[in-house]
């Protein structure tokens, strides 16, 4: 399920040109938080992850 997360944020990157000290802001996530969730390094919680795919659902 990380890979997945981890992909979902590169994917909304790339598709609105947000670096990880934009999107860690907007959605407010520490940046160290987002970068460890996409290297893989990161136990986050299933709120951490809904808050995330919610952000990404209401930005798109």
């Amino acid at each position: 399920m990380q890979n997945k997360l981890a992909e979902l944020i590169i994917q909304y990157q790339k598709k609105t040109n947000k670096n990880d000290a934009q999107f860690a802001f907007e959605s407010h996530f520490t940046v160290e938080k987002i970068h460890n969730i996409k290297a893989g390094n990161s136990n986050y919680t299933a709120d951490e992850e809904r808050r995330i795919i919610q952000y990404i659902k209401d930005h798109s």
